[in-house]
C-alpha cells in the first residue's frame, strides 16, 4: 500500500486547506476499516492487456458495494438454520422468522423512524417505489417531482398518476421559493388538482447533491402533502433521520437498498405510515399476506406490515441488511463520511488540476461522487481503458439521470429529439454520457492516487493513440478491445 504518511503530506503541500480526517489514515484503515472485509475482496487481483496482474480499484461503488466480512460470515451460519418465515411450528421457521421481524426494528431504529411506520421489504429500491407508487395512485391529487430523479424514482410515478415536474436550476440544485410557488398555484383547485406528494431523492447517482429534504419535508406539509424520499445513494454514506411525526421535517417515507450498503442481494426497504399502507389493499397479493377467503370470495386481511409480506420473503436479504446496520453503527456514520469525503476531496482537487480534465461539480459541498470528462474522449472509452489497462472500475453512461446529464452537457432540444429518433430505430450510442467515480469506506488514497495518476496518463496520451486499440459498436456505443 502506498505510504499513508507520505499522501497526507502530499496533500497539505499541495493544499493547505484541504481538510484531512481528523484520525490517522494509516490507523483507521489498518485497525478499523480493513478487519469488516475480507481479505479476497480486498486484495481482488485482475489481469491487464499487458499481461500483468493488479489490485483491483473499484470506484464503482453508486452501483453496488462488496460485503462485509461478519455479514457474509453471519449469512453462511443463518443459512444452515433457514426455515420458511412465518410459514411453520418448526425450530428451524421459529429461528429464521425471529431474526426476520428483528431485522424490521433495526431498520426502523436506523433511520429514525417512528413506531407507526411500517417497514416493508422489497426485491430492491426500485420495486419499493413501484409499490408506493401504485398505492397513491389510488388517491385523489397529483405527484410532484425533481428532473434530476433517477429512473426509479421516475418512471413509477409517470406511468401510474398524473405529475408535475419542478425544473431545478442549471446546476442541477432546487429552489425552494419556486418548488413553493407550485404548491401556491395548486393550492386552492379541486383535490385532484392539488398536490399530494413530493418525491426527491436524497442525493443525486451522478453528482451527489444532496436536495435539502428536511427544508422540502416542511414545505410539503405546510400545503398539505407528504414527501417521499429516494435515499439509497445516501443512506450509506451519512445519517438519515426521519424525525418524530411531529416534527414539521419529518420524512413521511422513504426507500432504499441493502446492496449499497455492503449487504447482498439487493433487498429493497420503503419505510411509511401504517395508515397510509392500511389504507388499500397492497400492491402485491397472494400467499402469506391474507389470512382467509370465504366461500363467497370475500377477502379477509391483516393490518399490519405481514399484509405487505406476499410469498415467501427474501429473508437472508432482511437480515443482512440489519446486520450491515450494526456494523456501520459500530464504525460511525460521522467517521465513514468524513473518511469517505478525505477521499473524495483529494480525488477532486487533483482532478480538477489536471490538464484536459473537466470536473461537472464544483468542489464546495462535494459528497461520494465526482463526475468527469476528458476532452475528446467518449467516457465509456475511458471507462473501458481503466478497465483494461489500469484494473481500475468506473462506471461510464447516462445512469437514468436523463434529464439532469441534459443539463450537465449542455444538449439542445434539437440534439434530444435528433437522439430519441435514433433511440427508435435502435441506436443507442448517441445518448449523453459521463464518467463517474463513487467512493465506499474500503477505498484508500493509494486508490485515489492510482485513479488520477491512471486519468492523467490517458489525458496526455490523448484519442488518438487508443484508436488502434480499442473498437466501437456503431449501434451501442460500447468500446471493446481490438484482437491482437
Amino acid at each position: 500500500m502506498t505510504d499513508i504518511f507520505t499522501l497526507g503530506a502530499k496533500i497539505k503541500q499541495a493544499n493547505a486547506q484541504l481538510q484531512l480526517f481528523t484520525e490517522n489514515f494509516d490507523s483507521f484503515w489498518d485497525k478499523e476499516i480493513k478487519q469488516l472485509f475480507t481479505d479476497e475482496s480486498l486484495s481482488f487481483r485482475v489481469k491487464t492487456l499487458n499481461g500483468n496482474y493488479v489490485k483491483y480499484v473499484n470506484l464503482d461503488n453508486g452501483a453496488t458495494t462488496t460485503p462485509f466480512a461478519a455479514l457474509k460470515q453471519y449469512v453462511d451460519e443463518m443459512l444452515d438454520t433457514y426455515g420458511s418465515v412465518h410459514r411453520g411450528s418448526g425450530q428451524k421457521s421459529v429461528i429464521t422468522t425471529r431474526e426476520y421481524d428483528a431485522s424490521r426494528n433495526i431498520i426502523r431504529d436506523f433511520v429514525g423512524s417512528s413506531p407507526q411506520n411500517y417497514v416493508i421489504f422489497a426485491k430492491n429500491t426500485t420495486e419499493a417505489i413501484n409499490g408506493a407508487a401504485t398505492l397513491w395512485a389510488k388517491k385523489p391529487g397529483k405527484i410532484l417531482v425533481s428532473d434530476i430523479e433517477h429512473s426509479s424514482n421516475l418512471l413509477p410515478w409517470i406511468t401510474r398518476d398524473e405529475v408535475v415536474q419542478y425544473k431545478t436550476q442549471p446546476d442541477g440544485s432546487v429552489s425552494l421559493t419556486e418548488i413553493e410557488n407550485i404548491f401556491k398555484t395548486h393550492q386552492n383547485r379541486p383535490q385532484a388538482e392539488q398536490i399530494k406528494l413530493l418525491t426527491i431523492t436524497g442525493a443525486s447517482t451522478i453528482t451527489g447533491y444532496r436536495p435539502p429534504i428536511y427544508e422540502l419535508a416542511a414545505l410539503a406539509h405546510r400545503y398539505g402533502a407528504k414527501i417521499f424520499a429516494d435515499v439509497c445513494q445516501l443512506i450509506q454514506h451519512e445519517r438519515v433521520d426521519m424525525r418524530p411525526d411531529d416534527d414539521p421535517c419529518h420524512l413521511d417515507f422513504v426507500a432504499f437498498s441493502g446492496h449499497k450498503m455492503y449487504a447482498p442481494y439487493g433487498t429493497g426497504v420503503l419505510l411509511g405510515p401504517k395508515e397510509f399502507f392500511d389504507s388499500s389493499y397492497p400492491y402485491q397479493i397472494g400467499g402469506g399476506n391474507l389470512p382467509y377467503i370465504t366461500r363467497n370470495l370475500e377477502i379477509k386481511r391483516f393490518y399490519t406490515e405481514r399484509a405487505h409480506d406476499p410469498g415467501t420473503p427474501n429473508a437472508m436479504g432482511a437480515i443482512a441488511i440489519a446486520k450491515a446496520i450494526q456494523i456501520i453503527e459500530g464504525l460511525g456514520r460521522s467517521r465513514i463520511a468524513q473518511y469517505e469525503h478525505s477521499l473524495v476531496e483529494f480525488t477532486f482537487t487533483r482532478l480538477a488540476s489536471t490538464p484536459g480534465v473537466k470536473v461537472h461539480i464544483a468542489g464546495d459541498n462535494l459528497a461520494h461522487v465526482i463526475p468527469f470528462d476528458i476532452d475528446g474522449f467518449d467516457g465509456r472509452l475511458v471507462a473501458e481503458i481503466l478497465a483494461q489497462e489500469y484494473g481500475i472500475g468506473v462506471r461510464a453512461g447516462a445512469f437514468c439521470t436523463y434529464e439532469y446529464i441534459r443539463k450537465l452537457k449542455n444538449i439542445s432540444d434539437e440534439q434530444d429529439l435528433e437522439i430519441a429518433n435514433e433511440v427508435d430505430k435502435g441506436i443507442t450510442r448517441n445518448i449523453p454520457s459521463i464518467i463517474r467515480a463513487s467512493f465506499a469506506v474500503y477505498n484508500t488514497l493509494e486508490d485515489c492516487d492510482r485513479f488520477i495518476s491512471a486519468i492523467a496518463q490517458i489525458a496526455k496520451n490523448g484519442f488518438d493513440y487508443y484508436l488502434p486499440y480499442y473498437t466501437q459498436d456503431d449501434t451501442t456505443g460500447v468500446w471493446t478491445v481490438v484482437d491482437r
